[in-house]
């Protein structure tokens, strides 16, 4: 027996320790790639801190070279990931890789359980490192510490023992080598373990290399220079002063997978309570995907430059989803749960901090630069206004730059320019819905509104029908469909000079109630129209028409409430009804009604009826 094996030591894990290997090597996770990510992250760790100490103890080597290798030997079936970084003594290996904060261990156990979970768990507790038994058999740690004479062996296939001995490694630095399962053979592949870098450490800060044995045996490849896989520079983390334009384009480029220029850049420093920096971007262009269901937001998060996630909705509200780009952050532990990040108080605070970053620029492009508004609203407007949909402190910022069409000017206008520049007596917020701007116009429910010069908002994004409701005021104005209820436009003055309805029109009015009630909630003389014959609105407390119109075109369930028939007594149609006799009045009543709803642009139950009675009627 030889000195060193005499000096070999086995020693048990806890007991804690062994639930966590035996959670982590047997569960089905879905990342198991993480465990390379978990690795590389430690080993540049290891490089950054000796870079540190070099700085001030003298035994410590001076390199500016440090590197991380990763080699694959698929014959072997092994991968190893080594570092020229600050090394492991024997003490170190013990107290790094054969020992866990036991507190923390059991809060892990506790949290998985026997449960399948997000292996992104492992972070959170610092025990990372055990993420390789997922994918090897077997794990050996070869590492000398910089001020160390001697290299330690430690040894574990993570089945409740791991052995430390001294041995014959001369370089400074650790390496890593993973014995990997049959099942994980995916994992020897060159390509897959580049993929996974670029994914998860493409700016980690050291160069990254991969080889493989084909490397070695290729002769074609003797003489080639070995390519860095990484981009090692995190573009964010860079002086403002010494990035160029195209440096920022090359980036929105890659981050969000638009191929044009970024209409804007957002690139900050935040430090106080959170400290992060953040590089975003408006784009110019609207993404085809940008309304699907599945879309996710284009922003990425990195703790330290090492990515975490880009499917986090707790980052960036769901109405922002078209902002690509990064935040990195110190204050977050490397992998916390996507679970723990959701409700996690740091990515609250970032949140709500870059959100009012991204409407501020908006609303400094909508002065700046307004024709770019103008296109950048068109395109993201009716995303942005979801917000308003929703319960958050960001209302007012919307509503700062949201834009409407209206009846009384051609360039659209926000609430705060309707309430100023066009205020009433009634302090109403008047509006109307449909597909639209032309065909809203020549509604007949704005015919009163028109002639009047009351102004009307004339909403086509579906979104507003949703919020406007919701809200139900701006300041101290009221939102109120013209589509809906009574018309209460009329000043004083007019109100007195108010006859009585002739017994004739309460008569034809109590013909058509009659006649028409399996059709219709009710039937009023209009106050609304001037110059078209009948129309058809919402009751007060009932949907507004357009809004169940797209409800029931999305297959929602929504009750089949009549609406009221309105008539313009002094119509030359209505007139012509009224001078028929009872038998003629009880054939040709339901033309007002078809009127009404070819005017809403709606399918008539009957068409051909409908111009046959049309004719009849003309003729006689």
């Amino acid at each position: 027996m030889t000195k060193q094996q005499a000096e070999k030591k086995t020693v048990k894990f806890e007991t804690e320790v062994s639930k966590l290997l035996d959670i982590v090597a047997n569960s089905l996770y879905t990342e198991k790639e993480i465990f390379l990510r978990e690795l590389v992250s430690n080993s540049s760790d290891a490089c950054e801190k000796l870079r540190y100490v070099s700085q001030t103890d003298s035994k410590a080597p001076k390199t500016n070279k440090f590197q991380i290798r990763i080699h694959l030997n698929e014959k072997n079936k092994t991968i190893s990931i080594k570092d020229n970084g600050i090394g492991m003594d024997d003490k170190d290996m013990q107290s790094n890789l054969g020992t866990i904060a036991k507190s923390g261990t059991e809060e892990f156990i506790k949290k998985m359980g026997d449960k399948k979970g997000d292996i992104n768990q492992i972070g959170k507790f610092g025990v990372g490192f055990y993420s390789s038994f997922m994918v090897s058999d077997q794990v050996v740690v070869r590492s000398k510490k910089y001020d160390s004479s001697s290299g330690y062996l430690w040894t574990s296939d993570g089945k409740g023992t791991f052995s430390i001995e001294e041995t014959q490694y001369n370089e400074i630095g650790t390496e890593i080598t993973l014995s990997i399962k049959k099942d994980e053979k995916e994992f020897l592949s060159k390509y897959k373990i580049e993929e996974i870098i670029k994914k998860y450490s493409d700016f980690v800060p050291f160069p990254i290399f991969v080889t493989s044995e084909e490397d070695k045996n290729d002769k074609k490849k003797d003489d080639k220079t070995e390519e860095q896989v990484n981009s090692a520079e995190a573009i964010w983390l860079k002086d403002k002063s010494k990035i160029k334009k195209d440096d920022y384009k090359s980036f929105y480029n890659q981050a969000s997978n638009y191929y044009d220029e970024p209409l804007t850049t957002i690139h900050f420093k935040a430090e106080g309570v959170v400290n992060y920096t953040a590089l975003l971007y408006l784009p110019k262009t609207q993404p085809q995907d940008l309304y699907h269901p599945d879309r996710k937001n284009k922003l990425k998060l990195y703790v330290n430059k090492v990515f975490i996630s880009d499917k986090l909705d707790a980052l960036i509200p769901a109405w922002l989803r078209f902002v690509p780009g990064v935040v990195d952050t110190e204050d977050l532990s490397l992998n916390i749960s996507r679970e723990i990040l959701q409700n996690n108080a740091v990515i609250n605070k970032i949140s709500n901090a870059i959100t009012k970053r991204v409407l501020k620029e908006i609303q400094e492009l909508k002065k700046k630069k307004p024709d770019e508004f103008k296109d950048f609203w068109k395109n993201f407007g009716p995303v942005v206004k979801e917000g308003l949909y929703e319960f958050n402190d960001f209302h007012d910022q919307i509503f700062d730059f949201s834009t409407f069409h209206c009846s009384e000017k051609e360039e659209m206008i926000t609430l705060d320019q309707y309430i100023t520049d066009f205020s009433n007596d009634k302090k109403k917020i008047y509006y109307i819905s449909g597909e639209n701007k032309d065909n809203l116009l020549n509604s007949p429910q704005m015919e009163l509104f028109k002639n009047k010069k009351i102004n009307v908002l004339l909403i086509t994004d579906p979104v507003d029908e949703f919020w406007m409701p919701m809200k139900m005021k701006f300041k101290d104005y009221e939102f109120a469909s013209i589509t809906k209820g009574e018309v209460d436009i009329e000043d004083k003055k007019e109100s007195k000079k108010e006859k009585e309805e002739p017994k004739e029109d309460k008569d034809f009015v109590g013909f058509l109630k009659n006649n028409l009630k399996d059709k219709v909630k009710d039937v009023k003389i209009s106050k609304r129209l001037t110059t078209s014959a009948s129309c058809l609105v919402a009751d007060e407390n009932d949907m507004d028409m357009h809004l169940k119109k797209l409800m029931a075109a999305n297959n929602q369930n929504i009750s089949d409430e009549k609406r009221i028939l309105e008539i313009n007594i002094n119509h030359e149609l209505v007139n012509k009804l009224k001078s028929l006799d009872k038998n003629q009045k009880d054939k040709f009543c339901e033309i007002l009604y078809d009127h009404a709803k070819l005017m809403e642009g709606e399918n008539l139950d009957d068409p051909k009826k409908y111009t046959n009675l049309v004719s009849e009627l003309v003729s006689l």
